[in-house]
């Protein structure tokens, strides 16, 4: 049987239905709602439900849930012993989903040790979200995790469970995660034996979904060799990347322009392993070295970061949007930031990436940097204007400027029309190309550009 979405057979950096029809996610994390066992249940399903429904009104169609969180974690007691209460919310979830359209990867766990220790002050404040004691009386250290056979049969006796439950046979969940940044736990040759036995289990379990496993982000020397394991994995459902703007990251890309860094991301995804669509799964603001969620989001009422980091994968050649990090009250929804996905929906409408076979191109004007995707019959690129960003914007208060008479030459047309959109403005342009030259109209920040070759 095949998967609900898949790698498309038409073109396999992009995703397909089981009817071969495109499906480009557009998706952000969803992965849990903070310090959730101090609300009632109805409060935290209430939310989810706003945050669901909020993104889907605006073209969301893809969500990641943490299932090791409290309100999800099924086994939070004892192992092998199950909570029919937890189980109820992860069903609320994808009852929701499948009822807005919506699809869900799963990440089964992302703690990092068993026991939390207490002589380090960052672990012991983070103890709640990853630690896990339940193992205490099996095993006390994450590579006596990773190397017991007992601890692999209780990780696939839960994955079972929700086989069972017939969460495997949702059309609204399309892959199972193994972990949140696994090499955050064991030394990586423990950790990628183990990953490649569970790969291997887990589809057993799940035939129809995709499979996946991803690592932490990629903001420093060591990030290249672990990408360059990720990105040989074998049966992998797909290449994942992490990254985030990271004042206190050693790779210079982290703390650029949100363009460049995910541009960056993306091109090196596709350089280890050129033949499975790439997404960045997590994108978003930090403060040094992931100390805490970035300053900057408070000042960013307008999502300047959240824009560029939706827009600059997808035009670089990853098979769907970026995947924005820190979507609830410190972020997102508390801006109401939802309708930046519209605007994506509406840049890239009627578009069939995987029958356009798109190439991507990367180029730049005196004052923009242009990312684009040179298909059969289209030619679709994203404009970003050079000197307005996070830096400019929201750190010096300068207001970005409008661009006016900016010119690219030698375009892939004639003298055609296309069409050009604001999604600043939301408004679109009609312009013409004259022997090969694209004459921009006035933009603010960003423009999409499209004509037909």
């Amino acid at each position: 049987m095949a998967r609900f979405i898949d790698i498309s057979k038409t073109d396999n950096h992009y995703f397909a239905d089981s009817n071969g029809k495109t499906w480009i996610p557009t998706g952000c994390n969803l992965c849990f709602f903070r310090n959730s066992e101090n609300f009632p249940d109805e409060t935290v399903m209430a939310t989810y439900k706003e945050w669901l429904a909020n993104f889907a009104a605006a073209g969301g169609n893809f969500i990641r849930i943490w299932l090791g969180v409290p309100f999800f974690d099924v086994m939070p007691e004892k192992p092998g012993q199950y909570d029919r209460k937890n189980t109820s919310h992860i069903r609320f979830i994808i009852e929701t989903c499948e009822t807005l359209g919506i699809k869900i990867k799963f990440t089964f766990e992302h703690f990092r040790r068993i026991m939390p220790d207490i002589t380090d002050i960052e672990s012991y404040a983070g103890a709640a979200l990853f630690h896990k004691p339940i193992y205490g009386e099996l095993v006390r250290t994450m590579s006596e995790y990773f190397a017991s056979e007992e601890c692999r049969k209780i990780y696939l006796d839960r994955a079972k469970y929700f086989a069972e439950q017939g969460f495997g046979d949702s059309e609204a969940v399309i892959a199972w995660e193994l972990w949140n940044e696994i090499n955050n736990t064991a030394p990586m040759d423990e950790v990628a034996e183990w990953s490649d036995y569970m790969i291997a289990e887990l589809q057993k379990i799940f035939p129809n979904q995709m499979i996946l496993q991803n690592i932490g982000s990629f903001s420093c020397p060591w990030a290249y060799k672990l990408y360059d394991y990720l990105a040989a994995v074998k049966d992998n459902g797909f290449l994942q990347v992490h990254r985030y703007l990271d004042p206190g990251a050693e790779i210079e890309a982290c703390s650029g322009a949100m363009d460049i860094l995910c541009s960056d991301a993306v091109r090196e995804m596709q350089f280890r392993n050129p033949n499975i669509p790439v997404i960045v799964a997590e994108v978003g603001a930090c403060e040094a070295n992931h100390s805490c969620y970035s300053h900057l989001y408070e000042i960013d009422k307008n999502g300047t970061l959240l824009h560029d980091g939706i827009f600059a994968p997808f035009f670089c050649g990853s098979a769907g949007c970026g995947q924005f990090w820190h979507w609830d009250h410190i972020y997102i929804h508390k801006h109401n930031l939802w309708h930046h996905f519209a605007k994506f929906n509406e840049a890239i409408r009627g578009l069939d990436p995987a029958e356009e076979h798109f190439k991507p191109f990367h180029t730049s004007t005196t004052r923009t940097r242009i990312y684009g995707l040179i298909g059969k019959k289209t030619v679709i690129f994203w404009v970003r204007d050079k000197e307005s960003n996070w830096k400019s914007e929201l750190e010096e208060g300068k207001e970005a400027q409008i661009i006016s008479g900016e010119i690219l030459d030698s375009v892939y047309g004639e003298n055609q029309f296309c069409d050009c959109y604001l999604p600043w403005e939301e408004r679109h342009i009609k312009i013409q190309l004259k022997n090969g030259i694209c004459e921009f109209p006035d933009f603010k920040r960003s423009m999409v550009v499209r004509f037909t070759r």
